[in-house]
């Protein structure tokens, strides 16, 4: 879990308010699904991965960005960061 304190301290201090940067209990399943639920709306993701996203991939330390996860068990901190990086440019 500390992993993802750093990585949300790297993203607030690259990009500040450029991102609106959220963080959500994953118990919280209400709350998780209507951001989802906004990302489809802004053609972002569709319904089939907001179901993965609500019932596979929600869970401690998951990292979502415009509804796509990315932190898969593979990546680093750093990597998540460039994959970042490259959606913000």
């Amino acid at each position: 879990m500390e992993d993802i304190g750093i990585l949300y301290q790297q993203i607030v201090k690259e990009y500040g308010d450029q991102m609106d940067l959220i963080y959500a209990d994953p118990r919280n399943l209400i709350s998780i699904a209507a951001y989802m639920l906004g990302q489809v709306q802004h053609g972002k993701i569709g319904l089939l991965e907001v179901v993965k996203n609500l019932f596979w991939r929600a869970r401690r330390g998951a990292v979502f960005l415009n509804g796509r996860w990315l932190n898969d068990r593979t990546r680093t901190n750093e990597e998540i960061l460039t994959l970042i990086q490259q959606e913000m440019n």
